[in-house]
């Protein structure tokens, strides 16, 4: 077929994303069965992301951060569980509700798989795994003619571009400059000394990993591998101050998991 045959296929189903297809030549069997197996290249795994990969409002759909709107929110997706959502995404005040909207927006969008992904291997290799989660908030932008675009990059700001909200944690994709090494390169920003320490760190760590199958190196924080089947795994929060701390979030994802079938 053409791909405008494709696209006009794909665009007649109304579905949202690209899911994967078990074709039994490349793609056996599906990925937990693939893992559980033991299947997978049996190689030391570095993984993460971003502490708000994605705003509130992609959860809430334009709705406030208020006590009616987000439960509304939560029992409609989640119509059998909502009790349990909501305690795991609290709602206590805006900000709270701001916070746990943003938190399950992000697991929805890319937080949970990557975790699913994290699970899967330490559990099944005898390989390390090193789990981290990227913090540093971007400074504000020089130009302030300007706005942050939704991944990466910014656009001009004219006079229908929305009021961005103060920022929460870092979006999806604000790291690549910083591990990369390019901040030098990108103007439109303010970095600090502590953005250029971030980055440092983040470049030591990922190319000590790339070298050797390990980030830790001299003069960097001790950064622990997760083992198979702790319930609090460490994980690096990436900052100006980098550090490792115990896992404090992952019944979140151990309820995603069993939300979307994966548990099995």
């Amino acid at each position: 077929m053409s791909t405008r045959e494709v696209y006009e296929i794909y665009n007649e189903s109304k579905r949202f994303g690209f899911p994967t297809v078990i074709d039994g030549y490349f793609y056996p069997k599906t990925i937990p069965q693939i893992f559980n197996a033991k299947e997978q290249a049996q190689v030391p795994l570095l993984l993460g992301w971003n502490s708000a990969e994605i705003p509130g409002g992609a959860f809430m759909f334009g709705q406030p951060y208020k006590d009616e709107a987000y439960i509304a929110r939560v029992k409609k997706e989640y119509p059998n569980d909502s009790e349990e959502v909501l305690k795991l995404y609290p709602h206590g005040s805006e900000k709270e509700i701001e916070l746990s909207a943003t938190a399950l927006a992000s697991d929805r969008f890319i937080a949970y798989s990557t975790w699913k992904w994290f699970d899967l291997h330490r559990n099944n290799s005898s390989q390390p795994v090193y789990r981290y989660l990227y913090s540093k908030v971007r400074p504000p932008l020089v130009d302030q003619t300007l706005a942050s675009g939704l991944a990466g990059g910014t656009v001009k700001k004219d006079g229908n571009t929305p009021k961005a909200p103060e920022p929460v944690g870092a979006p999806h994709a604000c790291e690549i400059e910083y591990c990369m090494g390019n901040l030098h390169l990108i103007k439109e920003y303010a970095w600090t000394p502590d953005d250029y320490k971030t980055s440092e760190t983040m470049m030591n760590y990922f190319a000590n990993f790339i070298k050797t199958g390990n980030p830790n190196g001299a003069k960097l924080p001790d950064w622990p591998a997760a083992k198979a089947g702790d319930t609090t795994p460490p994980v690096m929060i990436l900052n100006a101050e980098s550090k490792a701390e115990n896992a404090k979030d992952d019944a979140r994802y151990l309820f995603l998991d069993k939300a979307y079938g994966n548990n099995k």
